[in-house]
């Protein structure tokens, strides 16, 4: 038994200094000159589109961002407006910014979307009182400031 793993190991040192010297260590493919070429492309002048229709989401995305630039400063031009729904003349979204964020609510008057109210918390009752029609689905309660109590519309 002595002899056979003598014999073994030295058959396996033997395999694989074969290999390695067959084998050799891996070929390293040395870098070779990339050649340039320069493709002139013909630049036709083409007629310039007609602008997009606006659809009713983008018009309304920029009101609300213009109400609340006009509302809280040119600090408010960064912040990211989102509509989560629209039903007829009414509207509701969310305001984003890196530290947190808020809620709105907007009318439209005539074609016009018109910023209703925006924050967090409690919507005060007397903010949405000219927009009697607001869906309830929307806007189910309100604050009333004078009562102090939470108004279900």
């Amino acid at each position: 038994m002595k002899y056979f793993s003598t014999a073994f190991v030295t058959a396996v040192i033997v395999f694989l200094g074969a290999t390695i010297y067959y084998k050799g260590l891996p070929n390293f493919v040395s870098p070779s000159g990339v050649s340039v070429t320069s493709t002139e492309v013909a630049i036709t002048d083409a007629p310039s589109p007609s602008p997009a229709p606006v659809d009713e989401t983008t018009s309304l995305t920029l009101a609300v961002k213009e109400a609340l630039v006009a509302k809280y400063g040119s600090a408010a031009a960064s912040l990211s407006v989102s509509v989560s729904k629209i039903e007829g003349n009414y509207a509701g979204g969310t305001v984003s910014e890196q530290g947190g964020g808020g809620g709105w609510f907007a009318a439209k008057t005539g074609t016009e979307w018109k910023l209703v109210w925006d924050g967090n918390g409690q919507i005060d009752c007397k903010n949405i009182s000219g927009y009697p029609d607001f869906p309830k689905s929307m806007i189910p309660e309100c604050w009333n400031s004078v009562s102090g109590k939470l108004i279900t519309r």
